[in-house]
């Protein structure tokens, strides 16, 4: 499968989505407050789902840079306990290896000489 093409890079990406979250925080709260001098609650209402929707991307963009930070952390320590595990491993056959040559040496040792 293709990966898609990156025009714009990533950095520039979680900008401008930051820059449309807040101005849709600016325009809800601007909303409400022209709404409070007219009395107008359509007008606040929208206001208020204006400034939600602005609070929902932020919200949204943080989860998603916490998750990758998550990520990232588990990825780094999944690694660091694989190589642990290959270690732990060769310490094992290293073991094994010492304990058959010991047991073969204790045979050795058991066997009466042979005199010529």
């Amino acid at each position: 499968m293709k990966e898609p093409l990156n025009i714009i890079p990533e950095p520039w990406k979680r900008t401008g989505i930051l820059t449309i979250g807040g101005l849709l925080i600016g325009a809800g709260l601007a909303d409400c407050v022209i709404a409070m001098k007219t009395f107008d609650l359509n007008q606040t209402a929208r206001g208020l789902t204006i400034f939600s929707a602005g609070l929902t991307i932020l919200v949204v963009m943080d989860n998603s840079k916490t998750q990758k930070q998550t990520e990232k952390l588990q990825n780094e320590a999944q690694l660091r306990l694989e190589r642990i595990e290959d270690k732990l491993t060769a310490i094992h056959q290293s073991q094994q290896i010492t304990t058959s040559q010991y047991l073969e040496i204790k045979e050795l040792v058991r066997q009466p000489h042979s005199e010529s």
